[in-house]
């Protein structure tokens, strides 16, 4: 029996639908798949965002990401320990030949922020025309926890036993950057060279306070004990409680600190460790800028800091 004239019209109009659905199949094929000497960045994963150093009790927002600048005479590699973004800026001219390196807390400050800025390029050009390295990890506002130390210490052995940087760190620490800097060298005093503070916080009564030291710190970066085990033994990790090492060591200390510092406060943080300090023989100095508070410009740009960091 021979189709009539309707269905045989239906039938060329199904195969004419199929041919079409099989030619933009291939097309979206060919479109997924790159040309020849054409990137496949599109189907690679994409990266992490680095958010600058935030406690865990806030969210980050697009005024936190950071990105890997370009500096004058040294370039940046990235790497991860334990899953936490950390980099290195290696000098492109001359290499101190002790391969001398400066350790930047809060990592942030020697990172682009949204604004297109780097807080510490003044310093890091400077270290870098006098060919030192400079490096950083993330690991938060951890407040001075032992397992941030632990994230730290990783950190420095990766840079000493296979990147060949001296064994004596430079340290520059502003901020909340104080207490991580300094939990970290109390524990490891001879991989310690010096300290250089910017208004850096060392005592966590001061700041953020002591109510603030379990829910601040991300988690694996806490101090993992309840808080009134914390709070009986505080003085064990209390960076300003725990100098002694540091001073029988031979390490220098150099902070600049702001007279109206309201948020850290420069009596009870650098003058009070400076105090400490002599008292157990060491060598320590503050530089109190008098008419700021916590932030400015004599503190980016501190020309004695640069000199500290870099003298011999």
């Amino acid at each position: 029996m021979n189709p009539g004239r309707g269905e045989y019209s239906s039938r060329l109009l199904a195969v004419a639908i199929l041919a079409i659905a099989a030619s933009q199949s291939e097309a979206v094929a060919a479109d997924a798949s790159p040309a020849k000497g054409e990137s496949t960045a599109r189907t690679r994963p994409v990266e992490e965002p680095i958010w600058r150093s935030l406690p865990a009790t806030s969210r980050p927002t697009s005024r936190d990401a950071m990105h890997v600048p370009t500096f004058e005479g040294g370039t940046v590699s990235t790497l991860r320990i334990r899953g936490r973004f950390a980099y290195v800026v290696r000098p492109t001219g001359k290499i101190d030949a002790q391969k001398r390196w400066v350790w930047i807390f809060p990592f942030e400050h020697g990172l682009q922020d949204a604004r297109g800025g780097v807080q510490f390029r003044f310093y890091i050009e400077k270290l870098l025309t006098a060919g030192f390295h400079v490096a950083a990890i993330s690991v938060g506002v951890s407040c001075g926890s032992p397992t941030a130390a632990d994230v730290c210490q990783e950190f420095y052995r990766q840079l000493v036993d296979q990147h060949g940087l001296n064994r004596r760190s430079r340290l520059l620490a502003q901020s909340n950057g104080g207490l991580i800097a300094y939990a970290w060298a109390f524990r490891h005093p001879d991989s310690v060279d010096r300290i250089a503070g910017i208004y850096p916080a060392t005592d966590v009564r001061a700041w953020p306070g002591v109510d603030k030291l379990l829910a601040y710190p991300a988690q694996g970066l806490g101090y993992n004990i309840p808080a009134d085990g914390l709070a009986r033994r505080l003085t064990e990790f209390n960076p300003i409680d725990n100098l002694s090492p540091l001073a029988k060591s031979g390490v220098n200390v150099l902070h600049v600190h702001g007279d109206r510092d309201k948020l850290v406060p420069l009596e009870t943080n650098s003058a009070e460790l400076v105090r400490r300090y002599e008292n157990f023989g060491g060598s320590a100095e503050v530089i109190a800028v008098p008419g700021f508070a916590h932030g400015g410009a004599p503190f980016v740009k501190s020309q004695a800091l640069a000199e500290f960091l870099i003298a011999h």
